[in-house]
């Protein structure tokens, strides 16, 4: 390796190693603010329980036992056989211990008084808020910028490992699914902003990489219509500009949406995995409202970066053949060469590591493992990147005629998948693994 690649490589450590030690400290968080949590300890104790023989119950039966108990703990007191009087039984509501026995996960949740507050202070929460709020007030010294860019990608081995939970008849299962969602909801969103912004008559390379961005998977999408469409840089500014702002104010809002409207954990994967644009915010709010919902937001996610090649070849149809006069020739353009550089390689990753599953490779133990562990230190460095990148001066470069009708099409989307995804409901998109 040359001096030159060398220090090339080495530009990007220090960014890396910022978004490592974050990472690690979010987790520890994650870690010590669950054990703070009355819900927590008790979920612990029923696990517990069950490992050691004792069947789950349902709810009222559960309910029933720790009040009995109470009561033969408070009669031996009164009885002055016990010295302490008992303490009332900590009691988990009924959504949380049925969540607990039928998943073997235990839910986050934080109690203040009698308001449960949800999704709080999460790694992913510390990660992307602690990391918008240092981007935004002390900023980020250019010696750490490279790496933190760098950063975000590494999200992308952790959607890998997401394949060891997959097999193939319930890949295919919610596949199908979220195959007729992407063709009616993304790939609709990509043409009706390119018709829309014709009609407007707005600059073609502006509005082919905000349609997009807007209806397959945010900047990576941009990134690999940009050229074709021939979008300047400030057309491209513009279309990353609507689509990071529209992403972050999703990202945040999303997860509190889904609860006030009921959505069991697979229906809002369903809803996050066509609705929000970019993957890394797509990732991190599935993974905020659980981890069933990011099992389903990632099929749906899957499906829809695989129709890159897809929106490359309608974007030069529609630019380039369609849009040619005869005062501007077409050039040649080797179409087979640009669907190759822009498919994405990790979905081969993934794809593999279903097979291996399918093929009972993996067991409860490897997939604790590498979806418990290597997931969350993947996804905790990239989601540091994420944080770290979010400015408020780029989500101010959206502007003008292509901003509104990116929104527009971005929050119709949203709304209509939003009813669709719920009328459907969970046992469609319920990802049950090996």
């Amino acid at each position: 390796m040359s001096a030159t690649s060398q220090g090339g490589l080495l530009k990007y450590i220090p960014g890396l190693i910022l978004c490592m030690i974050l990472g690690w400290l979010a987790l520890q968080w994650d870690h010590s603010i669950k054990g703070w949590q009355k819900d927590y300890k008790e979920c612990q104790k029923i696990l517990k329980a069950n490992a050691k023989g004792e069947p789950p119950f349902g709810f009222d039966e559960y309910k029933a036992k720790r009040e009995e108990r109470y009561k033969g703990q408070l009669a031996l007191y009164k009885q002055g056989v016990a010295k302490g009087a008992p303490k009332k039984p900590y009691i988990l509501e009924k959504d949380v211990y049925e969540s607990l026995v039928t998943t073997k996960e235990i839910p986050f949740k934080l109690k203040f008084g009698e308001k449960m507050i949800q999704f709080q202070l999460t790694y992913v929460a510390v990660l992307l808020l602690g990391g918008m709020l240092i981007r935004n007030t002390v900023g980020i010294p250019d010696l750490f910028k490279p790496g933190t860019v760098l950063a975000r990608p590494i999200i992308k081995p952790g959607i890998v490992l997401l394949g060891g939970y997959y097999v193939w008849s319930n890949l295919f299962k919610v596949g199908l699914v979220a195959l007729l969602l992407v063709i009616v909801f993304i790939f609709g969103t990509v043409v009706l902003v390119s018709v829309l912004g014709k009609k407007l008559k707005l600059d073609k390379g502006l509005i082919g990489v905000m349609a997009a961005g807007t209806g397959v998977c945010g900047v990576s999408a941009a990134v690999a219509t940009a050229p074709i469409v021939k979008a300047k840089p400030t057309d491209f500014f513009y279309a990353v500009g609507t689509i990071l702002l529209f992403g972050t104010a999703a990202l945040f809002t999303f997860p509190y949406i889904g609860k006030a409207l009921g959505m069991s954990e697979p229906v809002f994967g369903a809803w996050v995995g066509t609705s929000i644009l970019n993957t890394a915010q797509l990732v991190a709010a599935a993974s905020w409202y659980g981890h069933d919902a990011l099992l389903t937001a990632n099929i749906i996610n899957i499906v829809r970066v695989g129709f890159i090649p897809v929106v490359v070849l309608y974007c030069i149809w529609f630019y380039l053949i369609k849009g040619a006069s005869a005062e501007e020739p077409r050039k040649k353009m080797n179409t087979w060469q640009v669907v190759v550089d822009k498919f994405p390689i990790f979905i081969l990753g993934f794809f593999a590591m279903v097979t291996l599953n399918e093929f009972g490779v993996f067991t409860k133990e490897h997939q604790y493992i590498f979806g418990k562990q290597f997931l969350k230190i993947f996804f905790a460095i990239g989601f540091a990147g994420v944080g770290l990148n979010i400015a408020f001066e780029d989500l101010k470069k959206a502007g003008g005629k292509a901003f509104v009708i990116g929104v527009s099409a971005a929050l119709f989307k949203a709304v209509l998948s939003a009813i669709v995804v719920m009328l459907i409901g969970t046992e469609v998109f319920f990802v049950k693994g090996r």
